[in-house]
């Protein structure tokens, strides 16, 4: 009969007394206890009822679990005791499981719960993945082809690179810690105990006992890790490559007769191409990226996960998955990495008599979608998410696109475009996206290779194009991302229907309008007393600044109304750090500074922005401008 108890019975290792789960010492003999473990149908934190373990680690044992009121199948983990010990570790694992619990990645394994037991046990409520572990699989299968591993890795790649922007970095990737999991859809990997390694943190000795034992995981362990140096993304990289290393090779880089042993070779020894130690056969781009991971100096590794993803995801392209999605789901295992294109003339060979009809029909189908492709305009090369698909967009040229299939069920369509301005330094463009029924359109502006955007234009809201007006262009190629807003928890708009066009052009010099950049007191633009100038609050964030170009007395500094927004008037004198800000009127209204004496040419600037506390306004007005100029105060 299953026990009803919340926490089992502690049991004296020393005299075999039992105890209230609650005991730290033996009620019989004095001796510290270490409570049972878990048995099938006990109850944990009053929710979780225990159906069987799974597996034991470095960490702690799994089990598998069910939640006592919705029955939903969970997997927890019961750290092991010596981790309970030191209240620093108990204050490291919340800290560690509540930043774990934020990560929401279609390839992390998800935290849902953590917590305390009342006999003390540190516990972390997990989703439950039903597939082996990495290590497991290749234990079972052996060396594997590289696209399989590519195809798995960069699903890796990605969850690593989700918890990276969220400021975690793993620190102990191996096998053991991802898991697959075999669907429809193919195979799909889940990176599990994001953080918990930072409870081992200390020094290599901390990670090897005395009789040799691993306690941590050599094998992947980064240069800078085994000589404790403060780490970054870069190490989660290095662990990557040597776990790729074993996938391919069927054993880990470096192997030795002890730990410390395999932790030396890490520092000093180069590890042997994987094609030249692996019996399959292992294409050059394999040795490139796994070596190029594995790097003894960081600097000379992918600098970020998302980088190594990217690689992984051009290999894939490579070989005949152009159209691989971004979590991994969605397409099959590809098994030796080659294009399966077997079979085809199978199927045409018994109706070769009908291939004129076919060749017939194609012709006449090819006329008329070149007929109709010419009367449409260009239109975007899908797929087209990726910085290497993007879609060539000439200036001036109207393109039609589409923010179709979803990339997976978290992520919807994005689509890359790229322009090149090959004019002069210091150009201005303009930037339109028009509108898409029932989606909320974000653009953006980025350098190639950044995936941090430099501008983003997301002013309106849902069922309204977004636009750029007036964005500074050096000379050289950008790309613009066109996607939609993504709202947490809600599945990504799919819109096959509705075009969208996109369209970039280079503005003609105005002496009338402002010429960005200007976003800040070294980069302000001069104006005239008496002068006007037309700005936009052309994107959120986005600052205007001007600086009175000629000596005067009295000086007053004026903006005029925009639409909407709420405009903030910082009037700033440089030459005696003195300021005031006007933000009086609210949205839609103008402001006006007080009466400024004795001003000194190029001394006295202004800051026009929009104020974001103002829930009324807008935080940008791409379809208006509005003025600003400095005068002469009335009267005395």
């Amino acid at each position: 009969m299953a026990s009803s108890a919340p926490d089992s019975q502690a049991l004296c290792n020393a005299c075999g007394e039992s105890n209230p789960p609650e005991s730290k010492f033996c009620g019989k003999c004095g001796a510290a206890l270490a409570p049972a473990p878990p048995r099938p149908g006990d109850i944990i934190a009053d929710r979780y009822r225990v159906v069987a373990p799974i597996g034991r680690g470095a960490m702690g044992t799994v089990y598998r679990a069910e939640h006592v009121q919705i029955s939903k199948v969970m997997a927890i983990k019961l750290l092991h005791r010596e981790l309970e010990e030191n209240p620093e570790n108990v204050t490291r694992f919340h800290r560690e499981a509540e930043s774990a619990s934020r990560l929401n990645h279609p390839n992390t394994v998800h935290v849902f719960d953590f917590g305390r037991t009342k006999s003390g046990s540190l516990y972390l409520v997990m989703e439950y993945v039903d597939g082996d572990d990495l290590a497991k699989v290749i234990t079972k299968e052996g060396p594997m082809p590289f696209g399989r591993v590519a195809y798995l890795c960069a699903q890796v790649a990605g969850s690593v690179a989700d918890a990276h922007a969220a400021g975690i970095v793993h620190r102990d990737l191996k096998p053991e810690n991802v898991v697959i999991a075999e669907s429809r859809d193919g195979e799909t990997a889940k990176v599990l105990d994001f953080g918990l390694a930072k409870l081992f943190e200390g020094t290599v000795e901390a990670q090897v006992t005395s009789s040799g034992t691993i306690v941590g995981t050599p094998y992947y362990m980064s240069p800078e890790q085994i000589q404790g140096q403060e780490l970054d993304g870069r190490s989660d990289v290095y662990a990557i490559g040597a776990i790729m290393y074993e996938c391919v090779v069927g054993k880990p880089p470096f192997e030795a007769p002890n730990p410390v042993g395999v932790l030396s070779k890490h520092l000093s020894e180069e590890p042997l191409r994987p094609s030249a130690r692996s019996p399959l056969s292992v294409p050059a781009e394999a040795d490139e990226i796994i070596m190029r991971c594995l790097e003894k100096d960081a600097d000379r590794r992918y600098q970020t996960a998302e980088d190594l993803r990217q690689a992984l995801i051009a290999y894939l392209a490579t070989v005949g998955a152009g159209d691989w999605r971004l979590s991994g789901v969605g397409r099959p295992g590809l098994g030796s990495g080659t294009r399966r294109i077997d079979g085809l003339d199978s199927i045409f060979r018994p109706k070769r008599r009908l291939w004129w009809l076919i060749l017939l029909f194609l012709l006449l189908g090819g006329g008329v979608a070149a007929w109709q492709l010419a009367a449409r305009g260009p239109s975007e090369s899908e797929p087209n998410h990726t910085a290497k698909d993007a879609t060539r967009l000439l200036e001036d040229t109207e393109m039609e696109a589409y923010l179709g299939q979803r990339l997976s069920e978290d992520s919807g369509d994005v689509d890359l475009f790229e322009l090149e301005h090959l004019g002069t330094a210091g150009r201005a463009a303009e930037v339109e996206v028009s509108s898409i029924p029932n989606m909320d359109v974000v653009v953006e502006l980025l350098k190639p290779g950044h995936q941090e955007p430099l501008i983003v234009a997301d002013s309106r809201g849902l069922g309204e194009g977004e636009r750029l007006p007036n964005v500074p262009l050096e000379p050289g190629k950008y790309l613009i991302r066109v996607r939609e807003r993504s709202v947490e928890g809600g599945l990504p708009t799919e819109n096959v229907s509705d075009e969208y066009y996109i369209r970039w052009r280079l503005l003609e010099e105005d002496g009338m309008f402002e010429r960005e950049l200007n976003d800040s007191l070294e980069l302000a633009e001069p104006l005239d007393l008496a002068s006007e100038r037309r700005a936009w609050i052309g994107w959120a964030g986005d600052v205007d600044t001007f600086c009175l170009s000629e000596d005067a007395e009295r000086v007053v500094a004026q903006v005029s109304a925009l639409a909407e927004v709420d405009l903030v008037l910082r009037v700033v004198d440089r030459r005696t750090d003195r300021s005031g800000k006007y933000d009086d009127k609210g949205a839609g209204r103008g402001e006006t500074s007080k009466t400024w004496r004795n001003a000194e040419a190029g001394k006295l600037c202004v800051e026009v922005s929009a104020d974001p506390r103002d829930e009324r306004g807008r935080l940008a007005q791409p379809d208006d401008t509005y003025g600003v100029r400095f005068i002469t105060a009335p009267g005395r």
